[in-house]
C-alpha cells in the first residue's frame, strides 16, 4: 500500500541552469513550478541558479549554497526541491546546510506517481522506482531513514519498507520485477490473441497534460479520469475503438512524458512502455495552444527514439484548437499539413481523426474480387476476422466478396486457390 500524506509545505524551488541546457528558464521555471504544485505543496520562491561544473559535495557551488542558506532561514519554507538529480552525499550535505529537506527531481517526480497510482500495474512500477532509488542511499539512519514524518519525499513504500535492510529491499525489487514480468507475459497472450483475431492496436503517447485521457474518452466514449495535473495516467488503459463502419480496433493510454524523465524511472515503467513496440500506429497528441509545443513535441519524439518506436507510423494529434483563432489554426495547418485539428474537450475533429486513423492502417491494403464457391464455404470467417468486406453477393454456385484486405493475408487466399480479381 503506498503512504500518501496530506501535510501542506512551503517549498523553495532551486532551478539549476547547465552550460548545456536548450530550453529557456522561464519555461523550466514554469514547468518545475507545475510539477511542484502538482503535489499539493505551495511555492514560496523560485531561485535561479547557473552551473558550470557539479562540485562533488553540494552539487552547485558552495558560495551559492551560503546564499540559499539565508534565504531559507528567512523564509517560511520547510523543504527545499532541486529540479537536478543528486546524489546521496550531496542530499545529505545539503540538508545538513539548510536545516530542512532537501529533495531532488526523480524524488519529486516519485511524489507525482505516487499520488496517482491507482491501477495494481501503476503501484508496482512506482514502487519499484521507489525503492530503486533508495537502495544506493540507505546508509545506516541517515538521510532517508529520517524522513518518516510526511511531506514531500515520503509518498511510497511506508516506514516499515524504509527501515528494511538493503537484502530485504533487494528481495521485494525482485519480487516486483517478477510481478510485473507476469503482467508482460498476461499481456503477450493478450497480444496474440488479438493478432490472431486481426484486431489493430493504437497508442496514445504525448507530454504529459497533453489531454491525451480526454481525448481518449472523446474516442471511445470512456469515463476515464481527466485532470490538469500531471501523470494522471500511469498504467495502460485499453478501450474499444470504432474507426469505421463495423471495423474496430484497440485504442491504449500511456503514461505521459516529460523532459528528462530520470532514465531509471523509464526503466521502471519498461512493462508500460515496451506496449507501443506492438502498436500499429502512435497518436502523438500535442497541445497545440503551448506556446512551446514544438520543444514539448521534440521532447517525445526523442523520448520514442530512445525506446525504439520513432519509425512506428505515427499520426501528430494538434489537440486543443478551442484554445486557438481561426487565424492561428490555418497557420499551423499550412505549416504542419501531414497533422489532424482536434478539440478532445469539445470534440471536434474526433470523426476526421477516426477517418485518418482508419486509412493509415489500411495504407497497405489491396482492394480485390474474392469468388467462394460452395466447398470453400469454410473460408467465410477468415475473410471476416481478417479484411473489410465492402459488399457481398450470392450467386448460383458461388459468393463473391469485394474486399480490402493486406497482402500478407491474400497471399494466405492465393495459396487456398481462391479466384482473387484486382479491382
Amino acid at each position: 500500500m503506498l503512504h500518501k500524506t496530506t501535510n501542506k509545505e512551503i517549498a523553495i524551488l532551486v532551478l539549476v541552469i547547465e552550460n548545456t541546457e536548450e530550453w529557456p528558464f522561464e519555461q523550466l521555471a514554469e514547468e518545475f513550478r507545475s510539477l511542484v504544485i502538482s503535489t499539493g505543496l505551495e511555492v514560496e520562491d523560485i531561485i535561479r541558479v547557473k552551473l558550470r561544473i557539479p562540485n562533488p559535495a553540494f552539487f552547485i557551488g558552495k558560495g551559492k549554497v551560503q546564499e540559499l542558506k539565508e534565504f531559507v532561514l528567512a523564509s517560511q519554507a520547510n523543504v527545499v526541491i532541486f529540479n537536478s538529480n543528486l546524489n546521496y552525499t550531496q542530499q545529505k550535505n545539503l540538508e545538513e546546510v539548510f536545516g530542512i529537506k532537501t529533495v531532488d527531481r526523480t524524488q519529486l517526480i516519485l511524489d507525482i506517481f505516487a499520488k496517482h497510482a491507482h491501477t495494481s500495474e501503476g503501484i508496482l512500477q512506482v514502487e519499484l522506482a521507489q525503492l530503486n532509488y533508495m537502495l544506493p542511499r540507505l546508509r545506516g539512519k541517515g538521510i532517508m531513514l529520517s524522513r518518516l514524518g510526511g511531506g514531500i519525499g515520503t509518498l511510497g513504500p511506508g516506514e516499515k519498507k524504509l527501515e528494511v535492510d538493503r537484502r530485504v529491499i533487494s528481495d521485494r525489487i525482485t519480487r516486483l520485477n517478477k510481478e510485473l514480468e507476469q503482467i508482460k507475459l498476461h499481456r503477450g497472450v493478450m497480444r496474440k490473441k488479438r493478432e490472431k483475431e486481426g484486431v489493430h492496436i493504437c497508442s496514445l503517447v504525448g507530454y504529459t497534460n497533453a489531454g491525451k485521457t480526454t481525448l481518449f474518452n472523446s474516442l471511445t466514449e470512456s469515463d476515464q479520469i481527466e485532470s490538469s495535473e500531471m501523470f494522471t495516467t500511469l498504467g495502460t488503459v485499453t478501450r474499444s475503438l470504432s474507426i469505421h463502419k463495423n471495423i474496430k480496433a484497440i485504442l491504449a493510454d500511456t503514461v505521459g512524458f516529460i523532459y528528462k524523465l530520470p532514465i531509471n524511472l523509464v526503466q521502471s515503467f519498461k512493462a508500460t512502455l515496451e506496449e507501443l513496440q506492438f502498436a500499429d500506429i502512435l497518436l502523438h497528441v500535442i497541445d497545440v495552444s503551448n506556446e512551446n509545443f514544438f520543444k514539448l513535441k521534440k521532447s517525445v519524439e526523442l523520448i520514442l527514439h530512445d525506446i525504439g518506436v520513432e519509425s512506428k507510423p505515427t499520426i501528430n494529434v494538434f489537440n486543443q484548437i478551442d484554445k486557438l483563432s481561426e487565424q492561428d489554426i490555418n497557420a499551423f495547418r499550412k505549416d504542419y499539413p501531414e497533422a489532424i485539428f482536434v478539440s478532445a474537450y469539445k470534440k471536434t475533429g474526433i470523426e476526421e481523426l477516426k477517418l485518418l486513423i482508419h486509412n493509415t492502417l489500411n495504407a497497405d491494403m489491396l482492394d480485390v474480387i474474392v469468388r467462394l464457391g460452395f466447398n470453400q464455404m469454410g473460408l467465410t470467417n477468415y475473410l471476416h476476422k481478417n479484411c473489410e468486406i465492402l459488399k457481398t453477393t450470392y450467386q448460383e454456385n458461388e459468393s463473391v466478396y469485394w474486399i480490402k484486405i493486406k497482402k500478407a493475408k491474400l497471399e494466405y487466399l492465393k495459396k487456398k486457390g481462391i479466384s482473387i480479381k484486382n479491382l
